[in-house]
């Protein structure tokens, strides 16, 4: 049996690979040619387990290894780097270290989601983008009026009404171009999130999962599906605490001899989930009387509104939990639990 340890870069992958005694049979930069990399595995005259260190390009490498049936993991580099510095003394996480920690059977791995989820996730993110790149131009757009005193009478500034008077406004000309390819941008960028917005709409629809979750107070079909992308399958999580550490929505902890002390949360994890939960926690002051709006308003008396949405977030994580653990409707009377 070989180990191997790729680190994967935009262009080259450092491949090394050693054997069950450590020593290193082989170690190559290899250009990103998938015919090339596959040929070197192929040629090894014994089974190797692969593992790669998790960074955003790593889709296309484990899926070719995996559909030509090679072992591959995805290594944690928070917690990878961490074991590595512990135990092997050395501060870079390269392919030999990682090839003696899958060696050793140290590797902190992450969950590998499938196919069809992974679109889901490309699709929701995709969409995540082009709105926070929409808030940029409105933002811009508002402080171009500032900059010349101009305040429009509407309250959606950005409405249909809000957007004809925008394209009557007049600005010094240093100022009018800026303001005419903001406003082309926004325009061009809502004409893009639109439709993916609906066929997320659709997808809801469709997912028993997303039902039973936007029966919960706050969650809208976005955050629904958000979360089943993220989660995948909540099987994954031997309870709630297991869920919020992944989301990040648990309290950092600093432990040494007799003395704990707890600190803001981890935000570790996925920044993804964790951002839908505290939207759907921002929600919830604007719904009606629920158990999530009392605990809201109790939380905001002793600890104040950012502390409050946190906590609340966390709140509505639990539901979750048990809502898809347990199949069921969210309901005011009571929440079953596993």
């Amino acid at each position: 049996m070989y180990y191997t340890g790729i680190d994967l870069h935009k262009r080259t992958s450092f491949i090394t690979t050693i054997d069950q005694n450590g020593k290193v049979i082989f170690r190559r930069n290899f250009p990103n040619v998938e015919e090339l990399i596959l040929d070197y595995f192929r040629n090894l005259d014994g089974p190797t387990k692969i593992v790669i260190e998790s960074m955003c390009s790593w889709y296309w490498l484990y899926d070719l290894l995996s559909a030509n049936n090679f072992t591959t993991l995805i290594s944690n580099p928070l917690k990878t780097k961490a074991i590595a510095s512990a135990k092997i003394k050395n501060d870079k996480v390269d392919s030999h270290m990682l090839a003696q920690l899958l060696r050793a059977d140290m590797i902190a791995t992450v969950h590998v989601c499938a196919i069809k989820t992974r679109k889901l996730k490309e699709l929701i993110r995709h969409r995540r983008r082009l709105v926070q790149d929409s808030a940029r131009m409105k933002n811009r757009i508002h402080m171009l009026l500032m900059k010349n005193n101009i305040n429009i009478p509407v309250s959606d500034l950005f409405g249909k009404r809000g957007m004809k008077l925008l394209k009557e406004v007049s600005l010094p000309g240093y100022h009018q171009q800026q303001f005419n390819s903001y406003l082309a941008l926004l325009r061009y960028l809502t004409e893009q999130i639109e439709p993916l917005t609906e066929q997320i709409r659709d997808l809801a629809k469709k997912d028993p999962m997303a039902r039973l979750l936007m029966s919960i107070p706050g969650i809208g079909f976005l955050t629904a599906m958000t979360i089943i992308a993220e989660i995948e399958d909540i099987g994954r999580f031997p309870s709630y605490r297991n869920l919020a550490s992944y989301a990040g929505l648990v309290p950092s902890l600093d432990a040494s001899a007799d003395k704990c002390r707890t600190g803001r949360i981890t935000k570790q994890g996925s920044p993804y989930l964790r951002a839908a939960l505290v939207e759907a926690a921002q929600a919830i002051p604007r719904t009606k009387q629920s158990r999530l709006n009392i605990f809201f308003r109790k939380r905001i008396v002793r600890a104040g509104y950012r502390k409050a949405i946190v906590a609340t977030a966390h709140k509505i994580l639990q539901y979750v939990y048990y809502v898809l653990k347990n199949q069921v409707f969210y309901s005011e009377e009571y929440l079953a639990r596993a």
